[in-house]
């Protein structure tokens, strides 16, 4: 009757986005998979301390971070960054990983608007990408992917719970 208990702003929101990090964190070890990775740090926060925010929905989450996933790996291809050094790796930026940066931002924010699914952190999956901090690999791609599921499917539970006690859902 009382669940989820009145906890204030300044706990919860902490809170709530350090059990959505543990939790997709404890499960990459349990699986071996990275599935916790840079980008869904600002999605966490995002979720925690405005869910009633749009860009904080589960649609928002998944879609945002595929449409960037997706933008980035065009990119790359298309102007074959691939070919070029991982900025991450080597510390340096090379003229093409720029390049694909930039056009693989653009297209995440245009496809998120003509989808109705913007969502800010998806532009840092975008430049993982991009700047090669994920390996060009199938396998790094499903992982990018079952990451992005979870935290849209455990973000929008514990969302949906604050809202709940909140009356707005």
């Amino acid at each position: 009757r009382h669940w989820p208990p009145q906890i204030p702003d300044i706990l919860w929101d902490p809170l709530a986005a350090a059990i959505l990090l543990i939790v997709i964190g404890l499960l990459g070890v349990l699986t071996n998979e990275p599935l916790l990775f840079p980008s869904l740090g600002p999605t966490a926060f995002l979720q925690a301390e405005d869910p009633e925010m749009r860009m904080a929905r589960f649609y928002n989450t998944v879609v945002g971070h595929l449409i960037g996933l997706g933008s980035g790996v065009v990119s790359v291809l298309l102007l074959h960054a691939n070919q070029s050094p991982s900025a991450m790796s080597t510390g340096k930026l090379v003229p093409v990983r720029i390049f694909a940066s930039a056009l693989a931002i653009a297209l995440t924010i245009v496809l998120g608007l003509l989808l109705h699914a913007s969502h800010p952190p998806a532009a840092a999956t975008t430049l993982l990408v991009a700047l090669g901090g994920f390996r060009f690999a199938a396998q790094t791609m499903l992982v990018v992917v079952a990451g992005v599921f979870l935290i849209g499917v455990l973000g929008e539970g514990l969302r949906r719970l604050r809202l709940r006690r909140a009356k707005k859902i």
